[in-house]
């Protein structure tokens, strides 16, 4: 069973032990040096009252066994004490090197024998370094998930830009409308990356305010009014609590990514949005009429960069940011976002605390 004891204790232990020891060891040698040179015949016990000589021969031995043994016992409980203390550290000073020169999957394997303090020092080295590593692993992903989504605008912005220059292309509105939404895009995954960013930095700042969902809730759907009617959604209102205190402008970031999720994979219907009182939190739900989400992939859904088709088609798929923009800001404002399949109906319900 490991020994848990402190540093502090486990050094308190041990000097403490060690002075004892070689106290008892000089009361015990003392006697047992004079008690065999008395009975090999070297001295006897009158010619030691007899003796007038401050030191004599056998002190020496008796100091000499009392030195001996003190040394030898020092030494043991020194090297004792180095497997506790200096071992570990050796241990920790390894995994270290090898996460210096990018061996970032090195951890620290707990010996048999170690403090608590250091126990601890390396469990939290092995969780460290385990961050370090997942971190570099999804900076990595993102590297090339936004790589990926920055290829394609901006190819198809130099594509026509280049074509309108060499004569090719007719600089008309519609050919001008395509190369703004390309550019809105743009904006947008720009945007969603820097919410995210401040978000997993802890810097996501939230203008808290009690505002009218309703005037918000009718501000978004009116800028949706064109892609609703193409994705032929009917958005109906069910606003039951019309307060609610919030960030306006993140909350109708939230309505944006959810709207325009819905304009891309719902089916044609109504698209209810709905919002009550519950105890101490505000719902909002937004509720479509399927084809509902997988449960395979519910568990990826609020995922950066997942989209349900495989093939990834920015027709269809915009970024594969806008739930995960939306799980950072709820959970900002100390809420909660869940998926819901209900009769293949997909209802996204936010709960919020007031």
């Amino acid at each position: 069973m490991k020994n848990k004891t402190g540093i502090s204790k486990q050094l308190i232990i041990a000097l403490s032990f060690t002075s004892l020891s070689v106290t008892l060891s000089s009361l015990i040698l003392g006697y047992g040096t004079y008690y065999v040179a008395i009975e090999v015949g070297l001295i006897s016990l009158e010619k030691l009252k007899e003796s007038d000589e401050f030191f004599h021969y056998l002190d020496g031995i008796w100091l000499f066994a009392v030195l001996l043994f003190g040394t030898a016992l020092s030494i043991i409980l020194g090297i004792k004490l180095a497997q506790r203390f200096i071992v570990p550290i050796n241990l920790l000073a390894d995994a270290a090197k090898k996460i210096s020169h990018g061996d970032l999957s090195a951890r620290v394997e707990k010996p048999t024998h170690h403090s608590s303090e250091i126990g601890e020092l390396m469990d939290n080295f092995n969780d460290m370094a385990q961050k370090l590593e997942t971190s570099v692993e999804n900076a990595h992903v993102w590297n090339a998930a936004i790589a990926h989504e920055l290829r394609t605008p901006v190819t198809i912005l130099q594509g026509r830009l280049q074509g309108i220059i060499d004569g090719v292309f007719e600089a008309d509105p519609i050919l001008f409308k395509n190369l703004l939404n390309q550019v809105e895009g743009l904006s947008n995954l720009v945007e969603d990356l820097r919410t995210l960013s401040l978000f997993e930095n802890q810097q996501l700042r939230l203008n808290l305010e009690t505002i009218c969902f309703n005037e918000t809730a009718h501000k978004v759907v009116h800028m949706f009014e064109e892609k609703l009617e193409k994705a032929q959604l009917k958005v109906i209102f069910d606003i039951e609590a019309p307060k609610v205190e919030c960030d306006q402008r993140r909350i109708e970031q939230i309505l944006i990514a959810l709207l325009d999720n819905a304009t891309r994979y719902a089916n044609q219907g109504k698209l209810i949005v709905s919002t009550r009182q519950e105890q101490t939190s505000w719902i909002l739900e937004i509720e479509d009429e399927g084809p509902g989400i997988s449960a395979e992939h519910r568990k990826d859904l609020f995922n950066p960069f997942f989209r349900l088709e495989q093939s990834r088609n920015k027709e269809l798929g915009g970024t594969g940011l806008g739930l995960s923009v939306v799980q950072a800001l709820v959970i900002a404002h100390k809420g909660q976002v869940d998926y819901l399949n209900q009769h293949s109906h997909s209802i996204f319900r936010i709960s919020i605390p007031q």
